[in-house]
């Protein structure tokens, strides 16, 4: 009898065909660029569409790790980004 596990316990949350991660960028990329306006939008929305296949090739959670590697988020009881000895 040979069973598998599943890679994730549960399936992401999928909002449209993003998952909700991106889904938090398009909508607050889409927000500044209609404020925007203009060739600058324009830019914005181009980059959006560079970021979603470069992050889709990234694994899940990594806009949380990214953020927390550039100092902008912390996670309770794990080391700064620049921490490099560890002691038990």
């Amino acid at each position: 009898m040979d069973e598998r596990l599943p890679q994730f316990l549960h399936r992401p949350v999928q909002i449209l065909w993003f998952d909700s991660q991106e889904f938090i960028v398009v909508m607050a990329t889409i927000f500044v660029a209609v404020i925007v306006g203009g060739l600058i939008g324009w830019t914005l929305i181009g980059a959006l569409l560079l970021f979603i296949p470069w992050k889709r090739s990234k694994p899940r959670g990594f806009i949380p790790h990214l953020a927390w590697r550039w100092g902008l988020a912390r996670f309770r009881n794990y080391p700064g980004p620049t921490q490099t000895r560890f002691f038990e």
